[in-house]
Order: C-alpha cells, then sequence, then structure tokens
C-alpha cells in the first residue's frame, strides 16, 4: 500500500471553478473557527508568497453564475492520491474510532476547489487558506494546485507522502469533530485565554498523532526513505520553520501549530504505536 491511489471519486465533492472570486490574503471572511489544518490560515505566509505564485491573478476563479460544477473523476496523479487517502484514511477510522474510543465513524467528503473562493459552513474561504477542515459542515477543503505550491515551498518538493499527510492530517481534525474535542477546546480557550495558542497547538499535534497512526496501521510506508518523507512533511510546516521562512525570525508564543520537532515527534507517536489513544497531546496543559 505504498502508493494509496485510487479512482474512486464517490468521496470527493468538486467545485473547482465554481468560486465566488479570488480574495486578498486575510480576507477570506471565515465567520466561525476553522477545524486547523497541517498548513493553517498562513495569512503573513501568503502575503508574501501568494501574488509570485498565482501570477497576481486578483481576477481568480469565474464567478459560481458563470460555471458549473462537474463531476468528480480521480484522473491526474495528484487527484488519484487525494482520493485514494480520502478513502482509506476513512476505512482506517470507521474500523480505528469504534475500537479506540467506542464511537461510530461519520463518513465525510473532500471538497476541491480554487482558484479563488469557496463558501463552506465555516463563511467564505479561499485558497490562500491551505488545506483545511471546517467543524461546521464536517468536510476537509483542498485547493489541490495551491496545495502542492505550498509544499514545495515549506517541504522542498510536493511528493507522494507529503500529500497523503496532509490529507490524514485534515481527517485527524474530523475524528476530533467526532469525539467532541474541538469542542472542548474552543470551550478551553474561551475560559482561559491565555493558553488559547497551547490548546490551538494540542489540536494540531494530535492531528498529526492521528495521521501517523493511520499510516503505521495501514502499512503505508514500504521503507525508511518513505517514512523520511513523511517525516520531512511533518517538519516542513513546523510554526518556527514557516516564521523563519517569512519573518526571519522565530516567536514561540505565538505558534498555533507546533514547531518542526513537535510535530514530527507526534507524527512519530502515531506511526510507532498505531494506537490513536496515545495520542493525549493535552496531557501538559491539562494535567
Amino acid at each position: 500500500m505504498t502508493r494509496i491511489r485510487s479512482t474512486d471519486a464517490s468521496r470527493i465533492n468538486d467545485q473547482r471553478g465554481s468560486g465566488g472570486g479570488f480574495q486578498l490574503p486575510g480576507m477570506s471572511g471565515v465567520g466561525l473557527p476553522m477545524g486547523g489544518g497541517v498548513l493553517g490560515i498562513i495569512v503573513l505566509l501568503a502575503a508574501l508568497f501568494l501574488p509570485k505564485l498565482l501570477g497576481a491573478a486578483a481576477g481568480g476563479s469565474q464567478g459560481a453564475s458563470g460555471s458549473t460544477n462537474t463531476p468528480a473523476a480521480c484522473e491526474t496523479e495528484l487527484e488519484q492520491i487525494v482520493c485514494g487517502v480520502t478513502n482509506d484514511v476513512q476505512l482506517y477510522w470507521s474500523e480505528a474510532l469504534p475500537q479506540y474510543f467506542n464511537t461510530p465513524y461519520q463518513d465525510t467528503s473532500t471538497v476541491w476547489f480554487g482558484p479563488g473562493t469557496v463558501a463552506t459552513g465555516c463563511g467564505q474561504a479561499s485558497s490562500d487558506t491551505g488545506p483545511f477542515y471546517c467543524p461546521a459542515d464536517n468536510l476537509v477543503y483542498i485547493d489541490l494546485e495551491f496545495m502542492q505550491q505550498l509544499e514545495e515551498m515549506l517541504v522542498g518538493t510536493a511528493t507522494d507522502l507529503a500529500e497523503q499527510y496532509i490529507l490524514a492530517h485534515e481527517y485527524g481534525h474530523h475524528v476530533q469533530n467526532l469525539l467532541g474535542t474541538n469542542a472542548q477546546v474552543q470551550q478551553a480557550q474561551q475560559q482561559d485565554p491565555d493558553r488559547a495558542n497551547q490548546y490551538s497547538v494540542a489540536m494540531e499535534l494530535q492531528a498529526d498523532c492521528f495521521a501517523g497512526a493511520w499510516v503505521g496501521a495501514r502499512d503505508v510506508l514500504e521503507n525508511e526513505a518513505e517514512l523520511q518523507e513523511a517525516i520531512a512533511a511533518a517538519e516542513g510546516v513546523g510554526d518556527d520553520r514557516i516564521q523563519q521562512q517569512t519573518q526571519g525570525r522565530v516567536d514561540p508564543e505565538s505558534w498555533t501549530h507546533g514547531s518542526a520537532e513537535q510535530r514530527r515527534t507526534w507524527f512519530l507517536q502515531g506511526y510507532n504505536t498505531q494506537d490513536p489513544r496515545q495520542c493525549d497531546t493535552f496531557a501538559e496543559i491539562t494535567g
């Protein structure tokens, strides 16, 4: 199962080309908290690099009135990777969630969108958001082209393993939503705003750990080199790496996703134990 690819698009909702026009970075208008993401809402990163990546195309996608959704088809290599992970990671959680947490799994979909914006249960979001999960509608959203461009910037290359890790991380947020973790964290952040970022980091690291548990349990990797690819993907989206690249300095107090070392550590925790119950990233905060 080294290359989990599929032509089964039954869990894909293709909304590419049906967005409401491109918005400037930081102006996505998201009304409710997103479920985080591997890349998160990297406003600063997008502000620095988006004009170069997208050719400063302020026009973005055409409006919804000028386009229609087309049936999803897992045709390209990247599409087949995303389709494969979307299907396989949910097969894993349909077994693991009842087994480890006595909670039924709720199947959901990956939405392809872009370039431009997409309407979500959490409000309007744009491509510069990066891959994300919306807890209000239980959907994972990805602009495939922009995801690869961000991978190349932050990880150094776009690989199967990086894309598999990103998708598995987002579905980790879906699991958190089903377990009620997302709601508990939001409540804790409201009650203890001084530690809001710590709770956000713990959420992201747990999603990393859940992704690692899937990789280990489903035997996704074939050799040590592929494990290193997955680790590089986790490290590449650490807050310290992103801040150093975009700001030239590191500010741990502002982290919302965790450092490269933390993300590597928790991914490996899930991978080595293959037990999502061992992904208690909140222990240091609540204990």
